[in-house]
């Protein structure tokens, strides 16, 4: 059997940049057990007026770029530009989830493929997205950095071109953004397990996780077995 992980994330959210190596344990630890589904929630879809507003007292945009350095040392498995947040700042991360949503239906619909067993071409993009600005200091929020990622991958421009300018990539990103409602998403990273039932939202350690995940594969595994409701 396999368990369904509803991952939420904003691709401009540091907490879940840092949360790549949970993702990739749980990838690792349980294998086929766990399909992860990837969704994005719109924390950062007006970047600039939020900072302006929640950093107004508190150094500005030099106040936010302290703080990510600052966080950077609780987790330095993962690098973060000496300049992030003062330069290349991206106006909103949704360009990026509906970029992201385009190559999720083009795998889904078997019109592009991944040559690596491990990640598919949506993990791929989503984490050079997520490299683009936290290491690089990137504008991801411009169609051209997002196509040049896509070119590295050697993903069809034109596939990606039309589900953008058709409107189905933004009506998947809207799903996306339904859900969050429906499911009252708190914020990035949210994983979301036992078809909603359980949520672990923020800087979840991976053992409160992984203990999760392995609950559910064994009650489903054991659902012979005679065991109290409460179980």
């Amino acid at each position: 059997m396999s368990l369904v992980i509803d991952y939420y994330s904003d691709v401009l959210c540091i907490w879940a940049y840092s949360a790549k190596i949970k993702i990739d344990e749980i990838k690792k630890e349980f294998s086929h057990q766990v399909n992860i589904n990837y969704r994005y929630t719109p924390l950062f879809v007006d970047m600039h007026s939020m900072l302006e507003k929640n950093w107004a007292d508190k150094g500005g945009l030099q106040g936010y770029n302290n703080m990510m350095h600052k966080l950077n040392g609780m987790f330095p498995y993962v690098e973060i530009h000496p300049e992030i947040g003062l330069k290349n700042l991206p106006h909103s991360s949704a360009s990026s989830h509906q970029f992201l949503k385009a190559i999720d239906l083009l795998e889904q619909r078997g019109e592009i493929q991944s040559d690596d067993t491990e990640n598919s071409l949506l993990e791929q993009l989503d984490w050079l997205i997520r490299l683009g600005y936290f290491r690089d200091a990137q504008d991801v929020a411009k169609q051209s950095i997002l196509l040049s990622y896509a070119e590295q991958l050697k993903i069809p421009l034109t596939a990606i071109e039309l589900l953008l300018n058709n409107g189905e990539a933004m009506a998947a990103l809207a799903s996306c953004t339904t859900d969050n409602k429906q499911k009252l998403i708190e914020g990035s990273p949210s994983f979301v397990l036992n078809e909603g039932r359980q949520k672990l939202y923020g800087n979840i350690g991976y053992n409160v996780i992984a203990a999760n995940i392995r609950v559910l594969l064994d009650n489903e595994n054991n659902k012979s077995e005679d065991k109290p409701a409460w179980y």
